[in-house]
């Protein structure tokens, strides 16, 4: 029984996970219902459908579930191959098993990685603690990060084993998967395993063919052109919210002006944005590399220094994704004490922060959750001795510049808002007995909204929408990247249509073209 002992710690986790597992099951379906039918529909060919919020809603809805709106815009093809031997059962059970999948993988490589680094018998009796938000967030949600940390973790052990092939295929499902551990290569880079790239890339290859058969090539490309550089402009349900507690979200409320959104702007000006924004991110990876290099740093270290930046560097936050930080805990295990109790301390405020009751806070007491993340980073830049590398952070900046120089000086916007208030998730309008009526969507289905906006007379002849941007007889009104359809020129002198701009994938609203 005494070599037990150790994992006494593991077991009261798997406790905790199953009665959350237990719990979920009088919960709602939550984003599970998001990878679940989504990746149905993608698996069946219908991408178009799984990526248009409204269309998916619909489906669910068409299928006899309440309660329930979801997105799949987040997640790239591949998450279909992950669900697919799920999707054989119904959606409850499918998440029930979901859930077990992810829980016995997520303590079995835990159990691994606690005799492998020696880990202290305090870090595994209070990770439960620190991580209990989190944890139970992945269970009730559905949520696909304890199987993305096992990867994550059970990859690097692979890596310091001598075992490339196995590292390079687990660390590759996690990158097809969700995209931003694609940070590994930068790692593997900087540390010279040049091999493990070549290794790591042929997986994502060999993976993304597999996708590319099982999903059509036409899915890939409209995710890839189409979904993903929405998404990675914080475009996921709202363009503006504090919840995502990102640099991104703070940095924009600062300073992007929205008439609806965000109309107490700090100081409105897009290029002062983008270029803190390219700073914030060349300054992170210019610290990872600091960190990398210097001998002081375990290979650990650094690597959980990379998968902290990259969840800094992301637009799109959340409470169940942060459960990733373990691995920065983990890699401290060992470090000195006041630097492993610093960093608990700080992870238990990340979790723990109720970020929604922040709302009606000046915006810089919104984002906490950021600043303790930022907090643990320098915890990590402090035991990991770096020298901060100024020429590869001016080189970052140019290059950064360089990739984001269109978004300094956008397409001006000849369109604004119809009304000054924020609608709901209209995805249709009508116009009925001279008045203009929209259809919107939420949880418990489809709703009609009058808007008291008069129509004496409206065309559609001479006004249309061809790829994407707003014609008006024959001539171009629009250039901007964000969905419309449905355009009406209404009373003589203003052209309406359902547009997208400044919110999430296939959100739409109404917008208003006057006097084209």
């Amino acid at each position: 029984m005494k070599r037990y002992r150790p994992y006494y710690p593991l077991l009261l986790l798997a406790i905790l996970l199953s009665y959350f597992i237990f719990r979920a099951t009088s919960a709602p379906f939550s984003d599970y219902a998001g990878y679940y039918f989504g990746s149905k529909a993608l698996l069946q060919g219908n991408y178009e459908t799984a990526y248009d919020a409204w269309s998916l809603n619909a489906l669910i809805a068409r299928k006899g579930y309440t309660g329930v709106f979801v997105s799949y815009a987040p997640f790239p093809p591949f998450t279909s191959i992950v669900l697919a031997p799920f999707l054989i059962f119904p959606v409850a059970v499918s998440k029930i098993l979901f859930n077990l999948f992810s829980t016995v993988l997520f303590v079995w490589v835990l159990a691994r990685a606690s005799k492998y680094f020696s880990l202290p018998p305090l870090i595994l009796w209070v990770m439960p603690v620190i991580f209990f938000i989190p944890l139970r967030n992945n269970i009730f949600f559905g949520q696909a990060y304890l199987l993305l940390f096992s990867l994550l973790l059970e990859g690097f052990m692979a890596y310091k084993k001598g075992k490339p092939v196995v590292a390079a295929l687990l660390w590759g499902v996690a990158i097809i998967f969700k995209l931003f551990p694609l940070v590994i290569l930068f790692f593997l880079l900087v540390k010279k395993q040049y091999k493990l790239v070549a290794y790591c890339a042929a997986a994502c290859l060999l993976l993304g063919l597999t996708s590319v058969l099982l999903n059509g090539f036409a899915a890939w490309q409209y995710y890839v052109f189409t979904i993903f550089p929405r998404a990675n402009n914080g475009d996921l349900n709202d363009s503006y919210t504090y919840i995502f507690q990102s640099a991104f979200m703070l940095l924009k409320n600062l300073f992007v002006y929205d008439a609806v959104q965000n109309s107490q702007v700090f100081f409105n000006s897009t290029p002062v944005f983008v270029i803190t924004m390219v700073l914030f991110k060349a300054l992170l990876l210019a610290c990872c590399v600091g960190i990398t290099l210097h001998k002081k740093a375990s290979y650990l270290l650094a690597f959980a220094s990379w998968i902290a930046a990259s969840l800094l560097l992301s637009p799109n936050g959340s409470s169940y994704s942060l459960v990733l930080l373990l691995l920065p805990l983990i890699a401290l295990a060992n470090s000195k004490q006041f630097y492993l109790f610093t960093a608990m301390t700080l992870l238990l405020l990340i979790c723990f922060i109720p970020v929604s009751a922040l709302a009606a806070k000046p915006l810089l007491l919104q984002f906490p959750r950021l600043y303790g993340m930022l907090l643990l980073f320098g915890v990590l830049i402090v035991v990991g001795g770096m020298q901060f590398p100024i020429k590869l952070f001016s080189a970052f900046v140019a290059l950064l510049l360089l990739a984001d120089a269109g978004k300094l000086f956008p397409h001006r916007d000849k369109s604004n808002y119809l009304f000054g208030e924020e609608l709901p998730f209209v995805y249709e309008y009508a116009v009925k007995e001279n008045q203009l009526v929209y259809y919107y969507w939420d949880d418990r289905g489809s709703h009609t909204a009058s808007t008291g906006y008069t129509i004496h007379d409206y065309s559609a002849n001479e006004v249309q929408i061809k790829n994407n941007q707003v014609y008006f007889k024959g001539k171009q009104l629009t250039s901007t990247p964000d969905r419309k359809k449905q355009a009406l020129l209404v009373n003589g002198k203003e052209i309406i249509y359902l547009s997208d701009k400044d919110r999430g994938f296939g959100f739409y609203t109404l917008r208003a073209i006057t006097n084209p």
